[in-house]
């Protein structure tokens, strides 16, 4: 592992010598490219990083002093610990990925090794003469090697050449400690009601309540009332005409029936080096679209939501500066942001530079002091990445005292992200989505689709969005086979007249490694098809 690791992240090559002395060569190449891809996916470039992946340290997130040590925190009690990580993961979720955490403590050791300070100092005394002999001869004492109080940070800073040494002495220390899962994981056989009936349920489940308990306790051969409507799901294969489409989509826009949208190519982003400079830009586009459209010079939108961390190394100082250098120190008096630390809503007073609670006794100060023009004081600048379906609080209360909505024009940067489904999330941070003007900028849009006219459309009626809706929704059919499988194995225990599956297949990672995978899905798909398909009502339901 760790060799493999090195090899993908100094992108040498994958280590054919040693892999093919293995017992399982392909398992290791196979890994090697899966580490490569790692790589790639957590550096700096990959705009589209959310906070709770990835690697985090002053080098890759480079935030404002007061960000850091937050960022930093939760990155050691998620990352820096990884066998903690893994023992307390969902089966599934992100950091049950045993192959992603192995790799993440090689990168964390060689760009961050001064979280492993107090691991090191713990297990120091471990090091064997042969060990030091092997690594250390010429650069460290032995003695103040082992019985030492210098920490492994500070010996890496005065001795680099010794921390391949230490961080291999630390690796293998850290996948020791790792619990890797190789008793069976029970799935209850209760998932099948919940798969067919209590799609978003949150709360105690009753099972008398739920047609699918009827169904299987009275063992009925009729058709289950589809409980899960898809009326509004619209796939390539079925190619639909615009007008069919359109009401389709209307369907999924709900009382959202009238949302006016303005494509903006954001390819230019890609060029940027300075989030600051980005920022300045959009300004610059978003002020020459409300001028050629109302012949004013002043900008016509106040709010800007960061889909996929454009801005994530800027503090709200800088863009509170940015602001001021773009518009003056009178257009807008506030600045609308939330917290990293905690997600709770916080102005900054362009003048003074305070930062306050955004609450209901502030909304009422600005009320009093700008009445309507309000919204017309107030910038938002909202980063989506980590606070997904968080409102922006006093939204309706404006609207139903004023009649306007508090965003005038919401701008969704959304660049890279192509799940139409976390645009219009991003889009829904106004609660006012028929009053509110949007533009979205958005990369790679096809040259046939772009529009140079300046003016906002219906969003149902653009080609753009149909083409977004269109392949959100091819997705989301392949992203519902862990459901569909979970479904399975819950028929498979009712086949069986059992309330839980002992499951053969206990860990993929440990199945891969020793190549027992392909024998043991081979004979799990024979037994699901036998005692599911083989029996009436199991058969029936699915």
């Amino acid at each position: 592992f760790f060799e493999v690791s090195r090899a993908a992240y100094s992108d040498q090559g994958c280590p054919h010598m040693l892999v093919e002395s293995s017992s399982n060569p392909i398992y290791w190449k196979q890994l090697y490219d899966k580490f490569r891809a790692i790589f790639v996916e957590i550096q700096d470039a990959s705009r589209s990083i959310n906070k709770s992946f990835g690697i985090f340290n002053e080098h890759t997130l480079r935030h404002c002093t007061a960000n850091i040590s937050h960022d930093i925190e939760g990155y050691k009690s998620l990352i820096a610990r990884p066998y903690e990580s893994v023992n307390r993961a969902m089966p599934g979720s992100y950091y049950s990925d045993v192959e992603r955490t192995v790799f993440l403590t090689y990168v964390i050791l060689t760009e961050d090794i001064e979280k492993y300070d107090d691991l090191f100092q713990g297990e120091r005394k471990f090091i064997s003469y042969e060990y030091w002999n092997e690594h250390f001869v010429h650069q460290l004492d032995f003695d103040d090697l082992v019985y030492g109080h210098e920490k492994l940070s500070e010996i890496c800073e005065k001795h680099p050449e010794a921390k391949d040494g230490l961080a291999r002495f630390l690796y293998e220390i850290i996948l020791r400690r790792m619990e890797i899962r190789d008793k069976s994981r029970s799935v209850n056989s209760i998932d099948i009601i919940f798969n067919f009936d209590c799609i978003g349920f949150t709360g105690t489940p009753f099972l008398d309540n739920y047609p699918t308990a009827d169904y299987i306790r009275h063992e009925r051969n009729d058709d289950i009332p589809n409980m899960i409507s898809r009326d509004f799901y619209a796939y390539t294969s079925e190619d639909l005409a615009a007008s069919e489409f359109e009401q389709r989509f209307a369907t999924f826009q709900g009382q959202n029936s009238n949302v006016l949208v303005k494509y903006v190519p954001s390819d230019f982003i890609r060029a940027s080096t300075d989030e600051m400079a980005t920022l300045e830009a959009i300004f610059a586009r978003e002020e020459q679209l409300g001028s050629s459209n109302c012949g004013a010079a002043k900008a016509a939108f106040n709010a800007i939501v960061d889909l996929c961390g454009i801005f994530k190394r800027s503090s709200i100082h800088d863009v509170c500066n940015c602001i001021i250098n773009h518009f003056g120190p009178d257009r807008f008096h506030y600045l609308y942001h939330i917290d990293q630390s905690d997600n709770s809503d916080r102005v900054l007073c362009i003048k003074t530079g305070n930062d306050i609670q955004y609450d209901e006794e502030f909304y009422k100060f600005l009320c009093k002091t700008y009445g309507a023009d309000l919204r017309d004081r107030i910038f938002f600048f909202v980063d989506n990445r980590n606070v997904i379906g968080k409102d922006i609080p006093f939204q309706l209360i404006y609207q139903k005292h004023y009649g306007l909505a508090l965003f005038t024009k919401s701008v969704v940067i959304a660049h890279d992200v192509d799940d139409f489904s976390k645009i219009w999330q991003a889009m829904g941070r106004s609660r006012t989505m028929n009053q509110t003007e949007f533009s979205i900028y958005k990369s790679d849009i096809p040259e046939s689709l772009q529009d140079d006219d300046g003016v906002a459309h219906d969003i149902k009626s653009l080609e753009l969005t149909r083409l977004l809706y269109v392949a959100n929704c091819d997705r989301k059919m392949a992203g519902n086979i862990s459901s569909i499988y979970l479904t399975l194995i819950a028929l498979f225990n009712l086949a069986q007249e059992s309330f839980y599956y002992n499951d053969k297949i206990v860990n993929v990672f440990l199945d891969k490694m020793e190549d027992t995978i392909n024998g043991k899905v081979s004979v799990h798909e024979k037994e699901l098809v036998h005692c599911v398909l083989g029996n009436v009502v199991p058969a029936g339901i699915l």
